[in-house]
């Protein structure tokens, strides 16, 4: 309610008149704060009331974020909340960045590998300086990972590819599958023809690699294979090196030395119409040195080694072996219609 002004009275006119402005002016400021109050009102009302709140109280509810957590005020929440936003921009920002870092080093293999078909392709690998996220398998940019490099290589690939692998351990169960290839050499960066194998760990260590229905010619060298007890299964066996239904697989001058005699394991491993040669490698306490399977050939030349349980299997296979008798306390085995050849005789 306004305050009412003097109408009528003995009081002078001027004073009237000095007392009437002032009421003028304290109405006036009364109506200013009232008006002030119902914007006020109407700023709640938007805010909360009319966005599905029934009471003041939703103001308290909306210092709580999602996650139940309770902020001092309603600025602070929305400050979290927005440098959470910062964040998950900043963390966006720098995935689309790798990508386009790995979409570059695919596009750089595939420039490599599709224009260089009939030449010889080198691909570099290094546990310590190499990154399968950023690397381009150049020595400057290696691979981390054997798998990386050898995912590298085209199914249908005509070119000669060498992996280098610069010394350390890879536990990794390297798979070449389904690849019809010119040639592919996995191989240390080191040459080591000058090594004693009977006496020297190779530089490059590996859990396992198979080479799986693949077709050309595949060159293993300078590896000391390790970690046998966690090496994955191949028909339900543990397996060092594989060559399965097809390509023909040399393996030469590497290592196998840890004891697998306490459980199922073959050092070599081929199958199906596989083929493997075997050259100046090491084999020390192995289960079963090697075991040519399914009509697969196996020439197993220049053994070395001491404590084995079993020397080769041969399962309706052809084997080509020099006397093991020195090398495993079983030298030779036959399975089904196995062929065991040394030096042109048939043993059985």
């Amino acid at each position: 309610m306004e305050l009412l002004k003097l109408i009528k009275n003995r009081i002078s006119t001027e004073w009237k008149k000095t007392f009437n402005d002032n009421v003028d002016i304290l109405n006036g400021i009364t109506r200013n704060q009232d008006q002030k109050i119902d914007v006020t009102n109407k700023r709640i009302s938007n805010l909360v009331l009319q966005s599905g709140g029934d009471s003041p109280n939703e103001i308290v509810d909306a210092r709580v974020n999602n996650k139940g957590e309770t902020f001092d005020t309603l600025e602070d929440r929305l400050l979290n909340a927005e440098n959470a936003h910062d964040l998950d921009i900043e963390l966006a920002n720098k995935q689309i960045s790798d990508n386009k870092d790995q979409l570059s080093q695919l596009n750089e293999v595939v420039r490599m590998l599709y224009n260089a078909a009939g030449s010889n392709i080198a691909i570099y690998v290094s546990k310590e300086r190499g990154s399968d996220v950023v690397g381009d398998g150049t020595q400057e940019k290696p691979f981390r990972t054997i798998q990386t490099a050898v995912n590298q290589i085209p199914l249908i690939n005509r070119s000669n590819t060498t992996i280098f692998i610069e010394d350390g351990t890879y536990l990794e169960d390297v798979r070449i599958s389904n690849c019809l290839a010119s040639s592919i050499y996995i191989r240390t960066i080191q040459n080591v023809d000058s090594l004693d194998i009977k006496t020297n760990i190779m530089p490059v260590k590996v859990r396992s690699i198979g080479f799986l229905y693949c077709q050309g010619y595949f060159n293993l060298y300078g590896l000391e294979f390790v970690d046998q007890v966690n090496a994955g299964n191949i028909f339900a066996t543990k397996m060092s090196v594989v060559c399965e239904q097809g390509g023909y697989l040399s393996v030469n001058r590497c290592g196998f030395r840890e004891n697998t005699k306490s459980f199922e394991h073959n050092a070599l491993y081929v199958g199906g119409n596989g083929q493997m040669s075997v050259y100046d490698c090491m084999f020390v306490n192995q289960n079963i040195i090697a075991k040519a399977n399914l009509m697969s050939d196996l020439n197993f030349a220049s053994p070395n080694g001491s404590g084995n349980a079993t020397g080769v299997i041969s399962s309706t296979a052809t084997v080509r072996t020099s006397n093991l008798s020195s090398v495993a306390a079983t030298p030779t085995k036959t399975e089904g219609n196995g062929l065991i050849i040394t030096k042109g005789t048939v043993l059985s």
